[in-house]
C-alpha cells in the first residue's frame, strides 16, 4: 500500500522546517519561488535590556554592507510601513518619501529588483517581516503574487518560528499570556489593587488575583512590582498606551 507522495508546497514546507538556519530557509524559499532576495527581519530582540534587531538576507554582501553603512535602516519605505503593516502587501501599495529616492536608486543600482512583496509577522509582542524581492516585470510579478501569496505566508510564519529557535532555543525569553492575564497587568501598572481591577473587569476578586498570580508565574515568580517591569520589557502592555477594551 503506497502513501500519498506529499504536494510541491509540503515538500517546501519540510525543507524549510528542516533546515539548519534561517539563512539556509531563505534560501530554499528563494530557490523554490523564484525570487531574486528573501530577507526576514525580527525588529526587537530582547537580551537582558538591550534591544538589538535580528536580520538574515541572501542580498549581496555588497548591498547590505552599503545598507548599514548608510543607515539605510532609517528612511527604508518598505520596512518601516511593514512594522506598523497587519497584512501582506505588495511594495508597489507603499507610498515612497522623498527622502527615500536616494536609497532606492542606490538599491537598483546594487541588483535589487523593484518589485516584492512583505508579510508582517505578529506573535505576542514581537514584531517581524519577510520580504521577497524580484527582478521580474510588474505584470510577471503580479501573477507570481497572486499564485503563490498563500503559501508564502504559511512559510513566513516557518521561518519565523526558526528565527525564534535560533535565538532562543527551548527558552523564549517572552511568555504567552492571556488576554485577562494582560489586562489584569495593564491595570496594575496604572497602580490599581486586584480589587479595583475586579470591579473594572467584572471579575471575582479571587479570580483577578489568580489571573495576576498566573501572569507573575509566567513571568518569573517576582513581585508584582518585578511583574510589570518585565511585561513593560517585553512590550507585553503599555500602561500608557490605549486601555484595554
Amino acid at each position: 500500500m503506497s502513501s500519498e507522495r506529499p504536494s510541491r508546497f509540503e515538500r517546501i514546507a519540510l525543507e524549510v522546517q528542516d533546515a539548519e538556519s534561517v539563512q539556509d530557509a531563505l534560501q530554499v524559499f528563494q530557490l523554490a519561488y523564484g525570487v531574486d532576495f528573501a530577507t526576514y527581519h525580527l525588529a526587537l530582540t530582547i537580551v537582558d535590556i538591550v534591544d538589538t534587531p535580528y536580520v538574515r538576507t541572501t542580498y549581496s554582501d555588497a548591498w547590505v554592507s552599503r545598507y548599514l553603512l548608510r543607515d539605510y535602516v532609517k528612511i527604508d519605505p518598505v520596512l518601516r510601513e511593514g512594522l506598523v503593516r497587519q497584512l501582506p502587501f505588495d511594495w508597489r501599495e507603499v507610498d515612497i518619501p522623498p527622502a527615500a529616492s536616494e536609497f532606492l536608486l542606490d538599491a537598483q543600482d546594487h541588483g535589487v529588483g523593484a518589485n516584492g512583496y512583505s508579510i508582517p509577522i505578529i506573535d505576542k509582542s514581537r514584531r517581524a517581516l519577510l520580504s521577497l524581492n524580484a527582478r521580474k516585470s510588474g505584470d510577471g510579478w503580479s501573477a507570481t503574487v497572486a499564485q503563490y501569496r498563500d503559501e508564502w505566508l504559511e512559510l513566513a510564519f516557518l521561518v519565523h518560528h526558526k528565527a525564534i529557535f535560533e535565538l532562543y532555543g527551548e527558552h523564549d525569553p517572552v511568555p504567552q499570556l492571556s488576554a485577562r492575564e494582560l489586562e489584569c497587568l495593564h491595570w496594575s501598572a496604572l497602580g490599581k489593587d486586584s480589587v479595583d481591577i475586579a470591579v473594572i473587569l467584572k471579575l471575582s476578586e479571587h479570580t483577578t488575583r489568580a489571573y495576576i498570580k498566573s501572569a507573575r508565574h509566567k513571568l518569573g515568580g517576582g513581585s508584582i512590582t518585578y511583574t510589570i517591569a518585565r511585561a513593560m520589557q517585553l512590550r507585553l502592555v503599555h500602561p500608557f498606551g490605549n486601555t484595554p477594551s
